[in-house]
């Protein structure tokens, strides 16, 4: 199509559908299945670096880096790199692993007991990991 060419109505509208159908269809990809227990370790992991004292602040970052290169990494390899996927089980199930990451980090400043860390570090990788069988599932695969 050139500049020149004027699209009428329905043919633009399907044009637009046929882009929304295919952005669902990276986002619906299945990741593989390595990628959701490493996740869900390193959400529990990034939950107890409060009980790391002095380090904790490096630990987090580091966790956090780990995070996003492992997904990047899978993503280049499954084809989207940056998709989210479209299960809404698999969204609250980050939604309630990252609060408990950001309790943890509450936590440490109300704290010095070991028990809450634990506690919310296994919440984390919990809901991850039911995220994951969400999104497993939504995938139909």
């Amino acid at each position: 199509m050139t500049d020149d060419e004027t699209v009428d109505a329905t043919t633009a509208r399907q044009a637009l559908d046929d882009v929304a159908r295919a952005r669902t269809a990276v986002r619906d990809t299945p990741w593989p299945v390595w990628l959701y227990p490493v996740n869900a370790v390193l959400l529990g992991l990034m939950a107890l670096t409060p009980l790391a004292g002095d380090r904790d602040s490096v630990l987090l970052l580091v966790g956090a880096a780990a995070v996003i290169a492992v997904n990047v990494v899978a993503g280049h390899l499954n084809g989207a790199p940056w998709a989210l996927p479209t299960s809404r089980g698999f969204l609250t199930g980050v939604a309630v692993a990252a609060g408990c990451l950001a309790a943890s980090a509450v936590a440490s400043s109300l704290t010095d007991r070991t028990w809450p860390f634990v506690v919310l570090a296994v919440l984390a990788t919990a809901s991850y990991l039911a995220g994951s069988v969400a999104h497993r599932a939504s995938t139909r695969r």
